[in-house]
């Protein structure tokens, strides 16, 4: 073989190697442009219903202090203070006011103190009018007030009794207010939820028409 026809094959060669060649690349780049066109399709992911479990706590669980459980019923407890409050009832028998020892009333609040029972009176009162002594409770958390209250002339007055503490002078609480010509007779109000820790006296008012319409009346304060 002599050396034109070496280069021919050489050549042939190479030509054969670069069409090769070639084809690889085009084939390559076809396939990723046929990917490339191709959709991925999303995961199938199923519709979930609302569901629940339920499992057994390990340890019981505490119930709070101030939860009561009564008949397999949960009540919330509240505690509160018991305010001062008062009741009234008509007396079933009538009552004499006692004749002996009747203390008349003042305008002034009271200074001294005695033992109960205690039994007064007043007249002509058209403002308020004090006990003339505050009331030695012992510890009591309740008074009783046996009252019989009149107009001093023919009129419907209204009036209520007060209650203070003796010493500081404050108002405690009012009794509900009663009228001369519906409350006639004897009535006995409690006074209950009282501080024990102190002494009370009490007052009577007259809520009017005070000018011209003045009130009498008896009454017994107790502690039973």
């Amino acid at each position: 073989m002599n050396r034109k026809s070496i280069r021919i094959s050489i050549c042939l060669i190479l030509i054969l190697i670069l069409s090769l060649s070639l084809s690889g690349t085009s084939f390559a780049s076809r396939e990723e442009n046929e990917g490339a066109g191709k959709q991925i399709a999303a995961p199938i992911v199923e519709n979930l219903e609302p569901s629940s479990e339920t499992t057994k706590m390990t340890s019981p669980r505490q119930v709070p202090s101030n939860v009561d459980i009564i008949s397999n019923q949960i009540t919330i407890s509240t505690e509160e203070n018991a305010k001062p409050a008062s009741e009234t009832t008509k007396m079933t028998s009538q009552k004499v006011a006692s004749l002996n020892a009747v203390n008349p009333m003042s305008l002034s609040r009271p200074t001294k103190g005695t033992n109960l029972p205690y039994d007064g009176a007043f007249s002509g009162v058209n403002t308020e009018i004090f006990s003339n002594y505050y009331f030695f409770t012992n510890g009591s958390t309740q008074l009783y007030v046996d009252w019989n209250v009149r107009a001093d002339y023919t009129a419907n007055v209204l009036w209520h009794i007060n209650v203070y503490q003796a010493g500081t002078n404050k108002f405690v609480m009012s009794s509900d207010q009663f009228s001369t010509n519906s409350n006639t007779g004897w009535w006995t109000t409690r006074f209950y939820n009282l501080d024990p820790a102190y002494n009370y006296y009490i007052s009577f008012v007259n809520d009017g028409p005070q000018i011209g319409s003045p009130l009498s009346g008896d009454f017994t304060v107790r502690l039973k």
